[in-house]
């Protein structure tokens, strides 16, 4: 091993391709036939839909809209956006993985160009996922992906006596 590294070191291992020895055209075609793949790809499934991925929109059982309020003095809460309840207080410097979400979801609408200063809705849904839905953007974030201990934080917001309609 320390050869190869003095042989790299003094040039006379080169691990790039060089006018002498340029990169192989078999590599160079493989390398294309496999863009050409993926663009053919993706363009027969935007086109027919078919291998695309699609969140189902089922019916909520439970939800509350939730928002992030950011304080003056750096803390951060996750607030109910009805009755301005603070859910999650965070001090200045810390961290929540709710806020850390919210954040994320409040980017996304930025870049989107949405509104940013709307609610968003955390639910559970029929097949009992638990989810946060961006009203202002198809976005919808499934918290199983997160895990079991990252979902609670979440499930521990939702109101479960506030049923969809009232």
């Amino acid at each position: 091993m320390k050869a190869l590294a003095a042989a790299m070191r003094s040039g006379a291992f080169k691990m790039y391709p060089t006018p002498e020895r340029p990169i192989p055209r078999w590599i160079l075609a493989g390398a294309g036939a496999l863009a050409v793949t993926a663009l053919v790809s993706i363009g027969f499934g935007r086109v027919t839909g078919i291998g695309l991925a699609d969140t189902p929109q089922l019916k909520s059982l439970a939800h509350r809209d939730i928002a992030l309020s950011e304080h003056p003095d750096g803390s951060v809460a996750v607030i109910d956006a009805d009755s301005r309840q603070a859910l999650i207080s965070v001090p200045a410097g810390g961290g929540a993985f709710a806020v850390e979400v919210l954040r994320n979801l409040q980017r996304n609408r930025a870049r989107k160009g949405a509104r940013e200063g709307d609610p968003f809705v955390l639910a559970l849904k029929s097949d009992g996922r638990l989810v946060i839905e961006d009203p202002d953007t198809p976005q919808q974030v499934d918290l199983r992906a997160f895990g079991e201990n990252q979902a609670m934080a979440f499930a521990n917001l939702l109101n479960p006596e506030r049923e969809e309609g009232q």
